[in-house]
């Protein structure tokens, strides 16, 4: 059950998609959208 899940703006990853909203919440704010959609 394990599937790990990668933080589409920096290297973090997290064990379940309400920790990954969580970090995005907190250490990303708004800085737009998931996905993949990353510009580099």
């Amino acid at each position: 059950m394990a599937e790990e899940i990668s933080c589409p703006y920096c290297e973090s990853v997290f064990e379940s998609k309400d920790d990954l909203s969580k970090h995005i919440d907190r250490i990303h704010g708004d800085s737009g959208v998931l996905e993949g959609s990353k510009s580099s």
